[in-house]
């Protein structure tokens, strides 16, 4: 790419003055069409005022460096390019009108800024799909069953899934309602068991109305709201894991019997439930769905060292969604120079991502736009890790790579963790009852 980098100034057409024009494509007399990929990110740093663009207009244009005459072009064209392997040129360019010799300046310091990040990179994707099998899973089966009711028969989801920004989207598209409240929805309507599940009384409230019932709750979940009644039904105190964040599917879990379940945040606590006057003898533990098995690991050694007799869920009922998630985050960031997390400045998921990224000390920034990207977290990056939140748009993705492409070629790999039961074994310890998915319930 070096070798066959310009630096050029061409005489154009087209920029009124008090304005800056941020090429977004470029006819060159020799090159042909060169590709901007990043000049969103251009326009966004003069946006921010780097450089300070003295109050001219900002505006995205291609520009033709072929139409004028040389030194008969009222406006200048500070432009880079260089040739990607299979012979296409990219670039980046800012021009002014030639009666502001500042802003012409200005054009040169902003494409020499950006200039000076032009190299090859590597870019690793950690786990590209935020929402676990259970959700999505959840979300077509609350699509198919709008498609079977129609519009002039709304279905309607108890609570809100949780799954990525898009996915919600189109249940809203639709037609799909969402409610908290049973009173919402119309005698022979539809209601949706979203994947982290129901209360009991809901359940109990929509049979007892006669209420059609999508229940898209994922096996596991429902598994883990089994485990916690039949605990409490033979009359021990559940220990429910619920880790630091707060899920979801917590509150439903608890549920299912309030006045046996104890949550567990923290390996610590483990000192603190004989305040509670537990019966050491009676004791079970339950880890909630969406909590890492990492997390919960510490908090089970914890509890077995004492209570040494605390019983609870087999391993083969375990979630991994969140621990492969993490563990796939933590993997990339620590094989990167700059971990980026694409989602909103207040989401949880977002904020989480950017904790499992920082704990292997790389530099992490948060992005909810592409042009939120600066030349100064760039300045010496050689490899870039990308994760999305949940809240990131779908069409964020695609956008910071093709941005990340103009500033050099760039190679983008995918990195995805997935733990599952070894093949050929279909996960049911001997002697246990199978469940769906290959889950098992203590003896």
């Amino acid at each position: 790419m070096n070798r066959t980098m310009r630096v050029e100034r061409f005489s154009v057409s087209g920029v009124r003055p008090g304005e800056l024009v941020v090429a977004t494509g470029i006819t060159h007399p020799e090159r042909g069409t060169v590709g901007s990929p990043a000049a969103p990110l251009l326009a966004a740093a003069l946006g921010r005022g780097e450089p300070d663009a003295g109050g001219r207009r900002i505006r995205l244009h291609p520009v033709d460096a072929t139409a004028a005459t040389p030194g008969t072009g009222d406006a200048v064209l500070v432009m880079v390019s260089y040739l990607e392997r299979d012979g296409r040129a990219v670039g980046l360019g800012a021009a002014a009108h030639a009666d502001d010799p500042a802003a012409v300046d200005l054009c040169a310091e902003l494409v020499a800024q950006w200039a000076g990040l032009l190299r090859s990179r590597r870019l690793l994707v950690a786990a590209p799909e935020p929402d676990c099998a259970g959700a999505r899973a959840g979300v077509e089966a609350t699509l198919r069953a709008a498609r079977e009711a129609g519009r002039d028969a709304p279905v309607y989801v108890y609570g809100r899934p949780v799954a990525a920004v898009d996915r919600i989207a189109r249940l809203t598209e639709a037609g799909v309602a969402f409610v908290d409240d049973l009173d919402a929805v119309p005698d022979g309507g539809v209601v949706v068991f979203p994947p982290h599940g129901v209360p009991l009384p809901v359940r109990a409230e929509v049979a007892a109305r006669g209420l059609g019932v999508v229940d898209t709750t994922c096996p596991l979940a429902s598994l883990a709201h089994r485990d916690v009644a039949a605990y409490a039904h033979r009359g021990d105190t559940v220990v429910l894991m619920t880790g630091a964040r707060d899920t979801a599917g917590e509150w439903i879990s608890v549920s299912q019997a309030p006045e046996s379940v104890l949550t567990m945040r923290d390996a610590a606590q483990a000192s603190d439930l004989q305040r509670f006057g537990v019966d050491p003898e009676r004791l079970s533990l339950v880890v909630q769905t969406g909590v890492s098995v990492d997390d919960a690991a510490g908090m089970i050694t914890a509890l077995r060292e004492r209570y040494p007799r605390v019983r609870g869920q087999h391993y083969d009922a375990l979630c991994y969604a969140a621990t492969d998630r993490a563990a796939a985050v933590r993997s990339v960031a620590e094989a990167v120079d700059l971990m980026l997390v694409l989602g909103a400045a207040d989401d949880p998921d977002a904020a989480h991502l950017e904790a499992e990224a920082a704990a292997g000390g790389r530099a992490v920034r948060r992005l909810a736009a592409a042009g939120d990207l600066t030349a100064a977290w760039l300045t010496g990056v050689n490899a870039i890790g990308v994760v999305p939140a949940r809240s990131a748009p779908g069409a964020l993705m695609p956008q910071v790579l093709d941005a990340l492409a103009g500033l050099g070629p760039l190679a983008v790999t995918h990195r995805e963790v997935r733990t599952g039961p070894r093949p050929g074994v279909d996960g049911a310890a001997p002697g246990l009852p199978a469940l769906p998915g290959g889950t098992v319930v203590d003896a």
